[in-house]
């Protein structure tokens, strides 16, 4: 019969629960500042893919049309949302068709209003393709985000003297 001794492992385990003390919200903070980097990139992606009035409010050419939540989760489960404060983002992003107008309302110089009903309202006449700058962003931090976590895991064991 043989017997195997493991020396060390309780210190390890000692040093384990240190560091899991010392740094809990380590990966939520690199997640935010990951988010941060990826809205810079959905911003340069939709000025590059289009004409943006930066100038206007809700323009889709700003950094502040891009709203970045705070780190939800536990654990491995944490995430971070960015979500787009403009309400056509969706079709910009997605594409749309395009679609006659079943109407309109035209004002008379009298005060009054009619109501015109156009003939071939509703109709699909064409179709607007998407320009995917949200996609293109994300797709290229999901190439990105190993390498960082890597060498933010690399950085916190050699200040925590574990490495």
């Amino acid at each position: 019969m043989h017997t195997v001794e493991v020396v060390g492992l309780d210190e390890l385990t000692k040093d384990m629960m240190t560091f899991v003390k010392k740094y809990p919200d380590f990966a939520g903070d690199i997640l935010r500042s990951e988010a941060l980097k990826t809205r810079k990139d959905i911003v340069k992606n939709a000025r590059e893919s289009m004409k943006t009035d930066r100038k206007r409010k809700r323009s889709l050419g700003r950094i502040g049309s891009y709203r970045v939540s705070q780190i939800q989760g536990i654990g491995k489960s944490q995430y971070v949302e960015i979500s787009a404060r403009s309400p056509h983002y969706h079709l910009l992003e997605r594409g749309h068709a395009i679609v006659t107008p079943y109407g309109r309302t035209i004002k008379k110089k009298s005060g009054e209003t009619t109501k015109i009903k156009f003939s071939k309202g509703g109709q699909t006449i064409g179709r607007v393709s998407g320009k995917f700058f949200l996609k293109k962003a994300k797709d290229a931090e999901a190439e990105r985000f190993p390498q960082v976590m890597n060498e933010a895991v690399d950085i916190l064991l050699k200040k925590s003297g574990l490495w």
